[in-house]
């Protein structure tokens, strides 16, 4: 997750150390004046700077509209990891605050003024990130943690937090104050997308429509409007669900209930040529799988690649391979347009099985695969994750040019690593 978050933004750390030198400069300078310990203000600035940066540094994605996102769907996100990441960032802030400033009522109120001013302002100054009540709800509850922890801290440490009227008048004022800005400027300037079921209402209970409105908004605009959803089986899992969604901008397929993001496709198939270079296709493609598949992206490789001969389009792939270089089953392709807009995405969720170590060398994989398809001969081959009989295996693709082929035309045949022997297409 954090790898592929620094992938997507690069400028992240450099931005973090000059606005941690500067904010924390200020603080230990004001705590000296003051003739305080400078150890926690300095914490507090340090935290501060975290925030801003990782919520306001541009990632490469782009948005061709602005739109804040809340509702009943907030609450499958908060609790995602992703969530649990916005969580920790403000429990920091909130802790080194209220003890910095011993005023709890206040540090809460301008921790959920801050979060929701930043939420507004990356959407607004077009930073490729969306506003979404799911990341205000986890930032608050951070808040609220370590207001509490320093609370606590402090009544154990004998010095007494300034509950009273002054804290509570100026957590009034500082709420007061940052929330009409923010509501002003939602009324003013970004369409707010309201998922009807309200807070609390598992949206499984209305067939799916309100995640499928939900996910549509936040992959193809505020303006999409979802046509038609039907729901499906696994075929490979009876279990496992799936809900097919099309609206008036593309069509996509999440797992359900967890809505896990398995297709997607914009509905203008042509490739709209931009001014982008592949290294910023780069970032709006690794921003695009942050945002909807950070559990794949950890510890996975990253290639990218053009999709025609005048690179208007590229296809960026993420695999994971085991310590013997065996390719998992998990998938992520995602094609982006040099304009940065996300054109379609193909995921497999499937987690890393546990394998044997091979035994067969590709020599003997291709000599293997040579004697079933006579007459041919091999090309290339690579080990990857295969299931035979319902159990993961270590397997060969070896891929053969057939008799009379100047080139291999796609016969591929798989020979399992353990014992030898060639096996059936599986999976």
């Amino acid at each position: 997750m954090i790898e592929a978050i620094f992938n997507s933004v690069p400028a992240l750390l450099p931005v973090l150390a000059a606005l941690g030198l500067l904010f924390g400069t200020v603080a230990f300078r004001q705590a000296r004046r003051h003739q305080h310990p400078p150890a926690v203000p300095v914490l507090w600035a340090l935290s501060l700077a975290g925030e801003l940066t990782a919520t306001l540094t541009p990632g490469g994605g782009s948005s061709d509209s602005l739109s804040c996102s809340i509702g009943a769907g907030v609450w499958g996100t908060a609790v995602s990891e992703q969530g649990l990441m916005n969580i920790a960032l403000y429990v920091p802030l909130a802790l080194f605050g209220t003890i910095t400033f011993r005023r709890p009522l206040t540090v809460l109120a301008a921790s959920a003024a801050l979060s929701a001013s930043t939420e507004v302002l990356q959407t607004m100054m077009g930073l490729g990130r969306a506003c979404d009540g799911a990341d205000f709800v986890d930032n608050v509850c951070g808040a609220l943690i370590g207001t509490v922890a320093a609370v606590i801290w402090l009544w154990l440490r004998r010095r007494k937090p300034q509950f009273g009227r002054k804290d509570t008048l100026h957590s009034f004022a500082v709420a007061g104050t940052g929330f009409a800005v923010v509501t002003a400027a939602i009324w003013m300037f970004i369409p707010l997308y309201y998922d009807e079921a309200g807070f609390g209402t598992s949206s499984s209970d209305d067939g799916g429509i309100s995640a499928s409105r939900r996910i549509a908004v936040k992959l193809f605009g505020p303006d999409a409007q979802v046509e038609t959803t039907q729901m499906g089986v696994n075929p490979e899992s009876s279990s496992q669900r799936f809900l097919d969604v099309t609206t008036d901008r593309g069509q996509f397929r999440i797992e359900w209930p967890n809505e896990r993001l398995l297709l997607s496709a914009s509905a203008n198939s042509q490739v709209d040529r931009g001014s982008l270079t592949q290294e910023q296709v780069l970032k709006a493609g690794s921003e695009f799988a942050t945002t909807w598949f950070s559990d794949l992206t950890t510890t996975a490789t990253r290639t990218i690649a053009p999709t025609d001969s005048a690179g208007d389009a590229y296809m960026l792939t993420y695999r994971r391979y085991n310590s013997d270089g065996v390719l998992m089953p998990m998938r992520l392709d995602i094609t982006v347009s040099t304009s940065g807009r996300i054109m379609a995405s193909s995921a497999r969720w499937d987690a890393d099985p546990q394998l044997p170590h091979p035994v067969v060398g590709a020599d003997a994989a291709k000599a293997k695969a040579v004697s079933t398809v006579p007459g041919s001969r091999a090309d290339t081959t690579f080990l990857l994750a295969k299931q035979i009989d319902g159990q993961w295996k270590p397997c060969w693709a070896v891929n053969l040019i057939k008799q009379g082929e100047a080139q291999r035309s796609g016969t591929v045949d798989f020979v399992d690593a353990i014992t030898g022997q060639s096996v059936a297409h599986q999976g």
